[in-house]
């Protein structure tokens, strides 16, 4: 246990980027999603594409921000649900 902690911890670790790989669906989505960014930025005007830009840079900075949280929320979650069964197992 010690040395995966240690390993998160150092970076050595990192569900996140094995995250979906084999996932299909995910994997769909994201030629889906940037075929259509390449049909799209196409069509638009360079002042389009420098917002469109601005647009991606920030949506990309809120889904960094809610995944960290949601995996710092679940690794509480999971942490409590262990200290309970430690602490008071069931009879």
């Amino acid at each position: 246990m010690t040395k995966n902690i240690a390993q998160l911890w150092n970076g050595d670790f990192a569900p996140v980027e094995h995250s979906g790989t084999l996932n299909q669906t995910l994997k769909k989505l994201e030629f889906l999603m940037y075929d259509n960014l390449e049909k799209l930025e196409k069509s638009l005007s360079p002042a389009q594409k420098e917002m469109l830009e601005k647009y991606n840079d920030h949506n990309s900075e809120y889904i960094s921000i809610t995944n960290q949280q949601s995996f710092c929320d679940g690794f509480s979650l999971a942490t409590k649900i262990v200290a309970e069964a430690l602490l008071f197992p069931s009879k």
